[in-house]
């Protein structure tokens, strides 16, 4: 099993840090391929089973770009044979048709995805947002300057119950095509959201446990009951999030009587 972390010493702006040390503390050192700019992906090449990346400085955007532009069949391609992504920020960006700076340049994007992305510098939106994916509640932090335009909603990846779309007109956040998921919210996500980890990392074969699942769990329980007390009556699904904590608890408590 191989796991690819893309210019980790670059894309890890924003706490994402974090998802790094969760991959490496889950999968093992020996498992990660860390990829260092400006080496192309091995997933270009097909021989991995999950790729990561995460948010960079803008002008590191362009060199990725730069870079990556000639061999945009060949990401496509490992997106269409099941490859499991997982872009978080504005990683998510690149896959876009163009990302357009107000006032300064436009940069051609990978167009794999038929959004375009906004950026209006010292315009930042800050928010949390809290979302599902099927059935999982998931939250994540929202800090970003930029909007997504364009048919932005055509393949979304979360359901968006309190906070904000891709864009105002829309209520779904992020991007999702087979195994490829992108999303703009932070946390680090795949930390703050346990549960969705498993789902994800169960895609290309791992059942195994997360590095501090217990205490991830418990964090994400308790995270979940004060956004609650916080904003229960103004979110549109308080009896699924009561649900889904009974549940996330009868887990916790099974792993308590198995110690």
């Amino acid at each position: 099993m191989k796991i690819e972390i893309v210019y980790g010493e670059l894309a890890n702006l924003l706490g994402e840090h974090g998802t790094q040390q969760l991959l490496a503390h889950t999968f093992g050192e020996d498992q990660l391929v860390r990829t260092r700019f400006p080496e192309l992906p091995r997933f270009f090449q097909g021989d991995v089973d999950f790729v990561y990346m995460g948010p960079m400085p803008e002008s590191v955007q362009r060199l990725v770009l730069e870079r990556w532009r000639e061999h945009r069949d060949a990401f496509e391609k490992a997106i269409q044979k099941g490859t499991v992504f997982f872009f978080s920020g504005n990683a998510m960006d690149l896959v876009g048709r163009s990302i357009r700076y107000v006032e300064y340049e436009t940069v051609e994007g990978l167009e794999i995805f038929p959004f375009d992305t906004i950026c209006r510098r010292y315009d930042r939106q800050n928010e949390v947002v809290d979302a599902l994916f099927n059935e999982i509640p998931v939250m994540g932090f929202r800090s970003q300057f930029t909007t997504h335009t364009g048919d932005a909603g055509k393949y979304p990846f979360l359901e968006v119950l309190s906070g904000s779309g891709m864009n105002p007109d829309i209520d779904t956040e992020g991007v999702r095509l087979r195994n490829f998921f992108g999303t703009s919210l932070l946390g680090p996500f795949l930390v703050l959201n346990p549960m969705f980890s498993k789902w994800l990392f169960r895609q290309f074969g791992f059942s195994g446990p997360l590095a501090f699942e217990e205490e991830l769990l418990k964090a994400e329980a308790q995270r979940r009951l004060d956004f609650e007390e916080s904003f229960g009556k103004k979110i549109k699904a308080p009896r699924l999030l009561r649900n889904y904590l009974k549940k996330e608890k009868e887990i916790l408590d099974d792993v308590a009587k198995k110690k």
